[in-house]
């Protein structure tokens, strides 16, 4: 259950291809520093295993308060790790590595009670939207850049597929997702729920998706 919150977390945030990256994430590949700074390397299964830097920022690599990358390495993992677990950074509840086919049964399965449209691959769109949002916020344009790199997308038209739905989500809520997405965590850390409010809602349930309207497909 919990490792359930931790991946659906981690997923919107930073939007990696679903399953394949989660997958392969190790606890190498999650470098935490002691003097507060940190990053994530995520291995590309779809380009030839090349690789692709994040520095996500303290809230969501450290934060005690937030569903952050540290708290799920020093209070989680350990207590389902065992003998099987290598270094596979998400672990089944026995302890196995994610397998692709089952992780993407219990997102897929998992994320329909929510939504019943939901597609785990959902997951990389959403950030997209969310990622040129919060360019909106703190810049005032739709900045393509920083979002094709955080992604890796081979193409800037990729990106740049996702920012009429940007604009559509911006007009119906003019702020920062990543930020909320962040607050709603440490609110439901303190109450020890994740009930979600009419604002977290909204994320998902008004509007047209970045899928279903001839959104962008794999990528």
């Amino acid at each position: 259950m919990l490792s359930r919150k931790y991946l659906f977390c981690h997923s919107f945030l930073i939007g990696w291809r679903v399953p394949s990256e989660i997958c392969e994430l190790t606890t190498n590949d999650v470098i935490i520093n002691d003097n507060g700074t940190g990053y994530i390397v995520i291995t590309e299964v779809k380009k030839h295993r090349s690789q692709r830097t994040l520095f996500p920022g303290k809230q969501l690599l450290f934060s005690k308060t937030h569903k952050s990358f540290k708290n799920w390495i020093d209070h989680w993992r350990p207590k389902v790790a065992n003998q099987h677990s290598k270094d596979a950074f998400y672990l089944q509840p026995d302890g196995r590595p994610l397998t692709v086919r089952h992780l993407g049964h219990k997102l897929s399965r998992y994320g329909k009670q929510v939504w019943k449209d939901f597609q785990p691959y959902d997951m990389r769109h959403w950030c997209a939207v969310s990622r040129l949002i919060e360019q909106k916020v703190s810049t005032d344009t739709f900045d393509v850049i920083p979002v094709k790199n955080w992604l890796g997308h081979e193409k800037i038209q990729t990106t740049m597929n996702y920012v009429q739905y940007a604009e559509q989500y911006y007009n119906q809520a003019p702020y920062d997702w990543v930020k909320r997405v962040l607050k709603f965590h440490e609110q439901a850390e303190e109450e020890n729920t994740l009930k979600p409010t009419n604002s977290q809602n909204t994320l998902v349930s008004t509007g047209n998706s970045p899928r279903e309207v001839s959104g962008p497909g794999r990528n």
